[in-house]
């Protein structure tokens, strides 16, 4: 017994140690990120883009967000958008950059614990960052004007989809992957489905848990995301950017993976009024096909699915000249109304 307490204690130590030195990991100063930005764009052929964009930052009670403005014309609509797990904005520099050149104020961010934005790296739940993307709507709407909408990728277009569900004020949610919480197999989106499921009723009951201090003890994001079986002209390898970027985060709460799993729609999918997009690549090694579009057909509102059979899961960094004329096609055709 007492082997097994002190090896318990031993494993306990160690899995503390690594989530302080996660959570803690430093953030580049301005011109160390902006000279990586740099080369990091002219890695991929995009070097032309690199100052594309006007960056502020936004004060709130707790936290400062980072923001990044790709500017259309005056009176122009104000797209929102929202980077997906682990990854910052400016990582999708030519999405957000090319649809502004359609006529669109795009306002992209980092989320609390991400890239350039204040917060314990990785540190997070899914309804913080429906928080912020939120905050930044109002922001959106108080600078470029009420016609607003949201956009984001894997976990980000999770949040935009959250973000259709509560706020009556969108014209608009383009979303590169959906989830709905109470659809009975989310545990597909993981590495190890089949031993997550039986782990998802318990999950449920640990909501006082993770509100606790134990919640930000951290995993590795390759631990329920099967980063090798991602491909990607941006990043060839993810598994190895996550570990190298020094803005990226490789490892998340456990608070934010229970949340994933576990935090309510504002309304029911079948009540969304807001006009939605769905994007799905069908090579997507995260998403199911099959389960992305059961929720897209629950949706009642106005809506479109954009499929691009060929595409892998990092579709909205590697197939921007694909999305962007449907994208903005679509939004213009539902934000003019």
């Amino acid at each position: 017994m007492k082997r097994m307490a002190w090896a318990a204690a031993t494993g306990m130590g160690v899995w503390l140690a690594y989530s302080y030195a996660k959570t803690n990991k430093t953030v580049p100063a301005s011109e160390e990120a902006e000279a990586y930005a740099r080369s990091l764009l002219e890695r991929v052929g995009l070097g032309e883009l690199y100052g594309s964009w006007s960056e502020s930052e936004m004060e709130l009670t707790d936290r400062t967000l980072a923001l990044y403005h790709f500017k259309g014309g005056p009176g122009d609509p104000v797209m929102v958008f929202v980077p997906g797990t682990s990854v910052y904005a400016l990582l999708y520099t030519e999405y957000m950059y090319k649809l502004s050149k359609q006529g669109f104020n795009v306002v992209g961010f980092d989320p609390r614990g991400h890239g350039g934005s204040s917060g314990k790296r990785g540190v997070y739940t899914l309804g913080e960052l429906v928080e912020d993307a939120m905050a930044v709507i109002d922001y959106a709407i108080a600078t470029y004007g009420g016609r607003v909408a949201v956009s984001g990728s894997s976990q980000g277009g999770m949040v935009a989809f959250y973000c259709a569900a509560a706020e009556p004020r969108l014209k608009a949610a383009v979303c590169h992957n959906v989830i709905a919480p109470d659809e009975p197999d989310n545990e597909r989106m993981t590495r190890w489905p089949l031993l997550f499921r039986p782990m998802m009723p318990f999950l449920a009951q640990l909501r006082p848990v993770m509100a606790s201090p134990l919640g930000s003890l951290m995993t590795p994001v390759s631990l329920y995301l099967d980063l090798k079986a991602e491909t990607s002209r941006l990043i060839p390898d993810v598994g190895r950017f996550l570990k190298e970027d020094p803005l990226a985060v490789n490892a998340v709460s456990i608070s934010a993976l229970h949340s994933l799993a576990s935090t309510p729609l504002a309304r029911r999918v079948e009540e969304i009024e807001t006009p939605v997009m769905v994007i799905h690549a069908g090579r997507d090694n995260i998403f199911p096909e099959d389960y992305v579009r059961r929720v897209y057909d629950r949706l009642t509102c106005e809506k479109e699915f954009l499929y691009l059979p060929d595409a892998p899961h990092l579709v909205i960094t590697d197939y921007v000249d694909d999305i962007i004329p449907p994208v903005s096609s679509w939004l213009k055709r539902v934000m003019e109304r």
